[in-house]
């Protein structure tokens, strides 16, 4: 599992930079712009270190959640689907739910936020399952 780990975390950190490029590169980043009139509109981009660790401490949840889950679905690629499909439920309509129950921001940003994390989250989580497939990882 540990070696499974150590091959794990930082496919995930490449798969979300890289997603992360090419959502700015193809300009498919959400639209803050409903954020401005509030001045809520982040005027320059996070910390490349928060980034970062906003990825690493993800990375380590999706394989923890992965490991949990491996096995249980029937097919390795269910497994990842499994993985990628729960995570999401937390980033996407849960993240979209509690903005709209607390406070009075549009949701729109959000909502686009969530569409881009599902398809993050799964992909994450087949290429968990394939990772976990090509090293024979078995559930124990």
């Amino acid at each position: 599992m540990a070696r499974f780990l150590v091959f794990a975390l930082p496919l995930l950190l490449v798969a979300m930079a890289l997603f992360g490029f090419v959502t700015d590169q193809f300009g498919l980043e959400p639209r803050t712009a409903a954020l401005g009139p509030l001045g809520l509109e982040r005027a320059a981009p996070p910390p490349a270190a928060l980034t970062l660790a906003t990825w690493g401490i993800e990375a380590l949840a999706l394989a923890a959640l992965f490991l949990l889950l491996q096995g249980r679905g029937g097919a390795w690629w269910i497994d990842g689907l499994l993985t990628g499909a729960l995570a999401w439920v937390f980033r996407g309509p849960l993240l979209v739910a509690t903005i709209a129950l607390l406070s009075r921001l549009p949701r729109q940003p959000f909502v686009e936020f969530a569409r881009l994390a599902l398809v993050l989250d799964l992909a994450c989580g087949l290429l968990l399952a394939g990772l976990a497939r090509a090293m024979r990882l078995e559930r124990g």
